[in-house]
């Protein structure tokens, strides 16, 4: 072989390895986890918000969040002389955990375990409370629970309608606060979790045949709304009423999901923060398995949909 042959061989030999290396990068990289910056995000815009905790707090590095939903562009550029009458626009991060009730199994601990009645005044039948992700799709009959964990102090108001196939929806009726829970009081702050139901969990019930799910609409003010009167139980609202807050309010949002908090079971520590808001969660506790980022002016309500869909 000449030494001509010899190099053209070596040098398609280094070319092959190269291209080989090249995809082990690639791949690598597609697996890595989510970049620092967003961990960041969860970091300073959500767990800082919780008071700190009176043992030394977990090593959060193996904690992740992936990305849901695409990320929001950043604003355009604008002229120079514009920027100074701008308002400052914040990202503030609403937890969501959404408990679906399994049947229960051996293992599994008391504290996650409950007496689930299967239909109104009928039998009841023990169940277990495990997390699920945001995109999960649940089946008609499916028994639910919300947690929900504001990152600023204020009131909330939760808010649900029937979807169906063709996008349409309901009216909506206002679900939380009423005077059974709490006795009315919708106050919360950072670290205090809000279940809905308390103590309880809801069914995903078709109504009608072309019932696609629900959609809850949680909305944090700084000050009670006026037009809201609570009653004992829930209340229907004036669709128009409920329209305008949506088009005043409304923002754009990024949502996370907690990466392998999906299965996980209700805690005793989940427990007492949501039942009677016996305690406050600090930064060494379980994170919500679902953060909505909010972008929006400092003050403004926080809104955010979550979307509980039913398989076809």
């Amino acid at each position: 072989m000449s030494d001509e042959a010899r190099k053209n061989r070596l040098c398609l030999s280094l070319l092959a390895l190269a291209s080989v290396g090249l995809i082990f990068i690639v791949m690598a990289r597609a697996q890595d986890p989510p970049q620092e910056d967003e961990r960041r995000l969860w970091d300073s815009e959500f767990l800082k918000k919780r008071g700190k905790a009176k043992t030394p707090p977990p090593d959060r590095k193996s904690t992740a969040y992936r990305r849901v939903t695409p990320k929001n562009p950043p604003p355009e550029n604008k002229p120079a002389e514009n920027k100074a009458s701008e308002e400052k626009v914040v990202g503030e991060m609403l937890g969501v955990t959404i408990w679906r009730v399994r049947p229960s199994r051996q293992s599994d601990s008391q504290e996650a375990r409950l007496l689930v009645e299967e239909e109104e005044g009928k039998s009841k039948a023990e169940g277990t409370l495990e997390r699920v992700d945001s995109e999960t799709t649940f089946a008609a009959g499916d028994r639910v629970r919300l947690a929900l964990e504001s990152p600023r102090d204020g009131y909330l108001y939760v808010i649900d309608r029937e979807q169906y196939n063709d996008g349409t929806f309901s009216d909506p009726y206002l679900i939380f606060p009423t005077l059974r829970k709490r006795n009315g009081d919708n106050s919360v702050t950072a670290g205090k979790v809000i279940e809905i139901p308390e103590r309880s969990t809801f069914g995903l019930k078709p109504q009608r045949k072309d019932y696609a799910g629900e959609i809850l609409t949680v909305i944090v003010t700084q000050q009670p709304l006026s037009e809201v009167s609570i009653g004992s139980s829930m209340v229907k609202l004036d669709r128009e009423l409920f329209a305008r807050w949506e088009k005043q309010w409304s923002a754009p949002v990024e949502r996370f999901d907690l990466m392998g908090g999906a299965g996980k079971l209700y805690t005793k520590v989940e427990k007492e923060a949501g039942q009677d808001g016996a305690r406050l969660l600090t930064q060494e506790d379980e994170l919500p398995q679902t953060l909505y980022r909010i972008v929006t002016r400092p003050g403004n309500p926080l809104l955010i949909n979550v979307s509980l869909r039913i398989g076809k």
